[in-house]
């Protein structure tokens, strides 16, 4: 049931999603470790909306930049206001400051859910608004879901180094375009970022895309999120391999998401070798979180961020046929 109500949630079927939350909270929500309260909130909040829908007028074809934590974004002009967008895979929605959204000019709807406890494991109160109509390249969205938080919320780091993300294209949007191709310094979607060859296979966890990669001969799965400037792995690669842990380091970073930031310790393996179908991509100084963070990084091995997509000269993510495609091994000097 929770599957399903999820399933409703990706294919904007909002009415439908808010039912089988409703279900589930009244016959089986002893059954689970934790029910997803955030997820019914939204469901319930948008039960009367539309679902969203795409149409084509052209190639998605955007320039994109690194911003300041190391993640890509894309200009975008939305309802008259030009500014960076966060292409992130890792967002289960999309996301805007709350400053953002009263640029944009849309009035919220009624209620409130909550945003948050990936990376951090922190929560924050949302409202929802929902954009007549959004142009990306050549792609015209209607009914796209927005979720606002309060601009702290969105504000990674602090002082003088602080840098204020404003608005995040997640995956509903990504997943209308189908395939869609990160380059160096561009975005592509639709049929321009179809890849022939067969990639490899991806599943998802909730809403964000899954792949499998081979680390000492394990075949142990991650989460895909271009939004992470790095590369964490969870509790449960800490479980598998803390044999090795004599030749790691310790350190406090800051780890940041929607909710905001906090300061833990961490253990760092200064160099993680993995394969990813014929490639192999080395890592270095990966945090590992040796404990539960009751957020959405516990469930799996690891998060894989920037310094992973960075190892390739371009990757592809076909969320229609559900394959990733890693380019060539990027070749440092």
């Amino acid at each position: 049931m929770d599957a399903l109500a999820t399933a409703h949630i990706a294919e904007s079927r909002y009415g439908a999603a808010s039912r089988a939350y409703a279900e589930l909270s009244d016959r089986y929500a002893d059954q689970l470790e934790h029910f997803p309260a955030d997820d019914a909130a939204l469901a319930r909040i948008l039960s009367e909306t539309a679902p969203q829908t795409v149409s084509w007028e052209g190639p998605v074809q955007l320039k994109t930049s690194k911003n300041p934590i190391g993640s890509a974004v894309a200009e975008l002009l939305v309802n008259g206001v030009r500014g960076p967008w966060l292409l992130d895979t890792g967002a289960n929605q999309s996301v805007v400051s709350r400053t953002f959204a009263e640029r944009l000019g849309v009035t919220p709807l009624e209620g409130r859910a909550v945003a948050g406890s990936g990376l951090t494991g922190r929560e924050s109160s949302a409202r929802v608004m929902v954009l007549p109509t959004m142009h990306v390249g050549g792609a015209t969205l209607t009914n796209v879901v927005l979720v606002i938080v309060d601009d702290e919320s969105l504000r990674m780091g602090s002082g003088r180094d602080a840098y204020q993300i404003d608005a995040i294209l997640g995956y509903p949007v990504l997943k209308a375009l189908g395939a869609v191709t990160f380059t160096r310094d561009s975005f592509l979607a639709g049929k321009v970022a179809e890849i022939s060859g067969p990639g490899l296979p991806m599943s998802m966890r909730g809403l964000i895309p899954v792949i499998h990669g081979d680390i000492d001969g394990q075949s142990i799965p991650f989460t895909l999120d271009t939004g992470a400037s790095s590369t964490e792995l969870s509790t449960r690669y800490y479980e598998s391999f803390r044999r090795q842990a004599a030749a790691w380091k310790t350190r406090t970073v800051e780890r940041a998401g929607v909710g905001g930031s906090i300061h833990q310790l961490v253990y760092v393996q200064p160099r993680l070798s993995m394969n990813v179908g014929t490639s192999t991509v080395t890592l270095k100084d990966v945090s590992i979180v040796p404990v539960r963070t009751n957020g959405s990084i516990d469930i799996l091995f690891g998060n894989l961020g920037q310094d992973f997509f960075d190892s390739f000269e371009s990757f592809s993510l076909n969320l229609s046929t559900m394959r990733f495609t890693p380019g060539a091994v990027h070749q440092r000097r």
